[in-house]
Order: structure tokens, then sequence, then C-alpha cells
């Protein structure tokens, strides 16, 4: 999967290298002491009884948001509008603005931007639950906040992902609150049914050209589970592309080759059982054109609460917040169903 490392990786890295080490030192052991300090206070909140509970510091949010964009595979490859509300409406482009060569004393035809009927985008909550011991010494109290912020940022990731890429838009659970990539219905051409046949460079550039052809290129990326990446990685390596089959997993970078724009190897598309009778296991590959595929939104900025479960002698943490999700152009996404994934 592309994108940096987290913030988070370990309970107090926070602090990113830039320019000469020696410079930067003194500046990043200020921040790591600051950020250590909130860690520390904000700790002691959560575990006091004081009903009094305090903002979350800017610097615990700010790790929270570092690590839930660069877990979110679908942060990271389409557009999220902020939301002001509940409910925000996105116009898309329908038609485009067309070219003349009218003769001498013509007037040219009339040409302007047509926008099609609104996208609304409906934003719902999602909330994430922790739990820290009231028997935690100060000394482990920094630890302890720093993973229930790595949990979090990551559970938040995981819940806008599955959405994104695999919900059903039935509401039953949090990961089925929109209807995902997985889940739209683009034309027919659109669709390859691989009937547990191992995906190949064959496909993916059929994928392409299929989408290419509609107007959709540069920037097109595919979305797949590491399993169906193994058979993919085998056709690479079969034609004498070991090396690059490697590069490309590892960075995420695959225009050359491929004609994407980038590659996310993801679980949160889920793998299945091929049919009730066959268990074989299979997995769908989606590629699109992020721009007109689909568009998302944030409500609000996180949120924490505190309650305390006083028998067990537990902190329970609830991190909160709305997002929205909707499928905008499906001929813009092509699906690959039924993939090898095993």
């Amino acid at each position: 999967m592309s994108g940096g490392e987290s913030l988070l990786g370990e309970p107090l890295r926070v602090i990113r290298a830039a320019g000469a080490e020696q410079a930067c030192m003194s500046g990043q052991e200020l921040e790591r002491d600051d950020v250590q300090r909130s860690y520390l206070e904000f700790g002691k909140a959560l575990l006091t009884s004081d009903t009094n509970f305090p903002e979350i510091p800017p610097e615990v949010l700010r790790s929270i948001i570092d690590i839930f964009v660069e877990e979110s595979v679908s942060q990271q490859a389409f557009s999220f509008k902020t939301m002001s509300s509940d409910t925000l409406r996105v116009y898309v482009k329908s038609e485009t603005v067309e070219v003349y060569a009218p003769s001498e004393g013509s007037a040219p035809p009339e040409s302007k931007l047509v926008f099609g009927t609104p996208i609304e985008l409906v934003a719902r909550e999602v909330r994430v639950l922790s739990k820290i011991s009231d028997a935690a010494t100060e000394e482990a109290v920094i630890d302890l906040v720093a993973e229930t912020v790595r949990d979090v940022g990551r559970k938040m990731a995981e819940t806008i992902d599955r959405n994104v890429l695999a919900g059903d838009g039935s509401g039953s659970d949090a990961y089925n609150l929109f209807a995902g990539l997985v889940n739209a219905a683009p034309p027919e051409e659109n669709v390859k049914d691989l009937a547990k046949d191992a995906l190949t460079t064959d496909h993916i550039l059929e994928a392409v050209s299929t989408l290419e052809e509609k107007g959709y290129k540069d920037r097109l990326v595919l979305f797949l589970h590491p399993r169906a990446a193994y058979h993919l990685r085998r056709d690479l390596a079969g034609k004498g592309l070991e090396g690059v089959s490697t590069d490309i997993f590892r960075t995420g970078k695959v225009n050359e080759l491929f004609g994407l724009g980038a590659i996310y190897l993801t679980t949160n598309i889920g793998k299945r059982s091929y049919s009730g009778q066959d268990q074989t296991k299979v997995s769908d590959a989606i590629i699109c054109y992020p721009e007109a595929a689909g568009i998302g939104g944030l409500r609000r900025r996180l949120t924490v609460e505190k309650d305390r479960d006083i028998e067990r002698g537990l902190t329970v943490i609830a991190a909160s917040l709305k997002f929205a999700w909707k499928v905008a152009k499906p001929d813009a996404i092509y699906l690959i169903r039924n993939a090898l994934a095993q």
C-alpha cells in the first residue's frame, strides 16, 4: 500500500525528519516533549473521576488524524469534502464546453458547462470504543494513550474503507452504512467475471483500456485483496517481470506498466467462497477513476468522550466521527469479479 509511514508506528514517533538531522534535533526534542506532556495530561484526565473532561489536546487529535489518513486507502485515493451540516449536495459535470469553427459572419452555437442531478451526501455517525484500566501507573499512561490513539485511528480508517470499497448500503452495521464500489452498477462492458481464475496483467490491461476509451485515464487506481495480488505477482514473474512485481507492490507505483496511477492492497475488500457448494476463495478487484467514481464527506473532526466502569475498574473511551460516501459515476468503475484469492 502506498503512503507514508504511520506517525505513531511506535508510541511517540510523531516527528518527521526535516532538513539536516543536527539542525532539527533540538526542535524535535522540544516537540516530542510537548507531545509526551500532552499524552500524559490527557491520560490522567481520562483516568480521573473528575466529570469536567477536557477537550482532546491538539497533539493527540493530530496523531489520530495522521494515522486515520495514512491507514485509509480511500482517504488517499478519493476526494472527501468538508461538510458543515449532515447533508451536502455536490454537483458533478455531465457535459463540457464544445469547440466550433464557424464560418465568417456566423456566430457559434451557445456552449456551456452542464451539471447533472446533484449528488446528495448524508453523513452517518460511527463510534469506536476502547478501554483503559484505572489502575495504570503514571509511567504507563503515555503508552496506553498512544495505543488507544493508534487503535482508534486504525479502526476509523478500516470503517470508512470497508464502506467505500465493499459496503452494501443496508445499514446493518458500521461497515455497511453506504454502498461501496464493489456494489456499484457499472455498464456491462465494465464488468469481468473471472469465475475463480487467477488475476493477470491481461485482465488489468483490458480494464484500463475500457476506462481509457471512456475518457478516464492518467490517474486510474487499482484496489485488490493481497491474496488476489499473489496471483498477479506470479503472472508478472512468469513474464520475466519479477523485479518489477516486487517494486510495484512495495511502492504502489505501477503506471509505467499498467497505465495505473496507484495500486492499493487491502483486506477491506474481503474474500468469500465462490458458492455454497464451491468453497474456493475469491475476491473482487476494483479499477476506477477516483475523481469521477465516488465522493465522500467528513462532517466534523473526531470527538472523544469517556465513561467509567467502576465495578471492573475501566475507563471507557468513545471516539466518534460522521462521514458520508456515494458512488458518483458507475461508468468510471471497472469490476473484476470472482478473482482467485487463495
